[in-house]
């Protein structure tokens, strides 16, 4: 039977695509609060911190964070200061699954990869000698580079209006010791202690986020 007009227009429109659902994306930009605390309880060293993650998928979080610092040691027989810059890149394995398209509260592990780059101005050193006096010198300032590997696992919450609070801990695992031969800096922005190859750490994280949509 032959087809009319109108059931031929009825057919295409039936057969017209249909738009995609849009997708939420989000960029999450944080400032690390826990930096604050610390910088209050241990005032020979202060740190600075920022981060921020892209959700690739459902599943992984593409990271990078980013920060600088300074530390002091003034003691009576040693007397030097440092200061620097980190960066670190890694992803994040969600643990919870999604409630729906603009769900971003997340619980994960992941890993991390860091580089610090910094500079130690001249130690000055005093060693008191068991027969009286003491013997003076210096050692001298120099720039450094170490970079390692961090483990993770963490939290976030959203507060309101795409506003978040979340936690990390860390264990980080410095990949080149034997750079601090004579004299290790007493904090490195990003890692911590420069004595240490291995450092447990914690971070709390106030963050926005950034949402846009895209079709599939």
């Amino acid at each position: 039977m032959a087809q009319s007009p109108a059931d031929s227009s009825q057919a295409k429109r039936a057969v017209k695509p249909v738009s995609h659902r849009p997708e939420i994306h989000q960029v999450t930009i944080g400032f690390d609060l826990g930096r604050i605390l610390f910088n209050n309880l241990f005032p020979s060293r202060k740190g600075y911190e920022i981060q921020a993650d892209y959700n690739w998928n459902d599943n992984l979080y593409l990271a990078a964070e980013a920060g600088w610092g300074h530390g002091k040691i003034d003691y009576s027989f040693l007397k030097y200061t440092t200061n620097g810059t980190f960066v670190r890149f890694g992803i994040n394995k969600t643990l919870l699954g999604r409630l729906g398209p603009d769900d971003f509260d997340n619980a994960f592990i992941g890993i991390r990869y860091g580089m610090g780059f910094g500079n130690m101005s001249d130690a000055a050193f005093s060693v008191s000698s068991p027969f009286g006096g003491s013997s003076d010198g210096e050692v001298p300032g120099r720039s450094y580079f170490v970079h390692w590997a961090e483990l993770i696992g963490g939290l976030r919450v959203g507060l309101w209006h795409n506003f978040y609070a979340g936690w990390t801990v860390r264990g980080k695992f410095l990949f080149n010791p034997s750079t601090f031969k004579n004299l290790s800096p007493n904090y490195i922005p990003g890692f911590g202690k420069g004595d240490k190859n291995t450092i447990f750490d914690f971070n709390f994280y106030l963050s926005y986020g950034i949402q846009w949509r895209q079709s599939k």
